[in-house]
């Protein structure tokens, strides 16, 4: 928690600090219908095998899973770790993103269990990639922002996790945008080696490759980031 107001919150007018109060409420609000929504939407869902429950419950929980840590992490920007200014305006963005998640991740579902027009599931993929591509950057970018604002009224412990955290998201963010821009026609089978794939179940080996792409630049590139931001920030730890 920072403990001394910053020269931006020493600056920051009456009429912005409403502002932020009304996103925080806006962005709750876009959170936690893009969840519901999500979720519902498995129920309409023509489901006709085990092999299709799985990968619709498994999709939709990889997207749980991102959409409830941005939210979390984001919220903190609003309650302790405030990032003050015009900063904010972002969210706005990142907000409507997060309200339209639930229809490519509808549409990819449909398509994966009913096939019916690859450009559109190609279209859904690229729009799912965006989305979860601003809610991470956004991650990043308030980190970065808070840092810079309060690097010398928070603690110390605060600013590691805040920046190594952020750090770690930008490129996760970063990996999802480039996968918006892979073929579509490389699924997980025709890249990787055909002794992984045989190990995966078909629907997964079947799966586009930009699928397997954000698994695998988070392990290779956004965790890597993570640690080495952690340990430059241990580094330079001030020693009493």
């Amino acid at each position: 928690m920072v403990e001394e107001k910053s020269e931006a919150a020493e600056r920051e007018s009456l009429h912005t600090r409403a502002e932020r109060h009304a996103i925080y409420v806006i962005i709750d609000a876009v959170f936690g219908l893009s969840l519901g929504l999500g979720a519902f939407s498995l129920t309409q869902l023509p489901i006709m095998n085990t092999s299709d429950l799985f990968v619709s419950v498994g999709f939709f929980g990889f997207s749980y899973f991102i959409i409830f840590i941005s939210w979390m992490t984001i919220r903190r920007y609003f309650v302790g770790y405030t990032v003050y200014g015009s900063t904010n305006g972002i969210l706005f963005f990142t907000g409507f993103f997060v309200a339209i998640m639930p229809i490519p991740i509808r549409i990819i579902l449909m398509q994966f269990i009913e096939p019916t027009s690859s450009d559109v599931l190609n279209g859904a993929f690229i729009l799912y990639s965006l989305c979860l591509c601003a809610v991470t950057i956004t991650v990043g970018t308030l980190s970065f922002a808070f840092s810079k604002q309060s690097w010398k009224n928070a603690p110390w412990e605060d600013l590691a996790h805040v920046l190594s955290e952020g750090v770690g998201s930008f490129v996760l963010g970063l990996v999802f945008l480039i996968s918006a821009f892979m073929p579509f026609e490389q699924s997980i089978r025709d890249v990787l080696d055909p002794s992984i794939t045989s190990q995966l179940p078909p629907a997964v080996a079947n799966l586009p490759f930009r699928v397997g792409f954000w698994f695998l630049g988070g392990i290779v590139f956004a965790i890597p980031a993570f640690i080495v931001a952690r340990l430059i920030l241990w580094l330079r730890k001030p020693r009493k």
